[in-house]
């Protein structure tokens, strides 16, 4: 992530706010109250968020301010472990509903998110005997509001398979 923007330093009459602000955040900040410690404040004008190969973008700060945390952010990773711990085949499952002829051995959830989830796979391809890891990333059908859409979407999506072969 990368801000940018102007940096100006605090007037006197605004030190005091901002360091009982600071102090609740940081209650343990002794060094505020040092004689060489200065305020400033960030004037933001551009965010950046950088995710990674092709995974990049940027936000307005109005856009950034008015942005909620995902439902699904606070307990995803909850989610995942205890699909990758008990339910890998599930997984699989999912990934080959989705992906037809994609032939996975081994799927991991990295995250879970209100919209769906990043898997890491491995697959050995036909023509080879060297195994090939990737991260995809699986959409749910729709949005997921609360844990228990989470786990009525990950069953729909398990179950599809089976029942695109009857």
């Amino acid at each position: 992530q990368e801000l940018g923007g102007n940096v100006e330093r605090l007037a006197d009459d605004e030190i005091e706010d901002a360091k009982e602000l600071y102090l609740k955040k940081h209650p343990n900040a002794f060094w505020v109250n040092f004689g060489d410690f200065s305020w400033f404040r960030m004037n933001i004008e551009k965010i950046r968020f950088v995710g990674g190969f092709a995974r990049a973008g940027s936000v307005t700060p109005e856009e950034y301010k008015q942005a909620k945390p995902d439902p699904i952010s606070e307990f995803g990773i909850h989610i995942a472990q205890h699909m990758n711990e008990d339910h890998e085949s599930a997984t699989i499952a999912m990934i080959a509903n989705q992906i037809s002829g994609l032939d996975v051995s081994k799927a991991e959830i990295t995250s879970v998110d209100s919209l769906g989830m990043y898997v890491k796979v491995t697959r050995t391809p036909r023509a080879s005997d060297q195994p090939q890891q990737f991260k995809l990333r699986l959409p749910f059908p729709r949005q997921a509001n609360d844990r228990k859409d989470v786990k009525t979407l990950i069953v729909e999506m398990t179950q599809a398979p089976s029942s695109k072969q009857e």
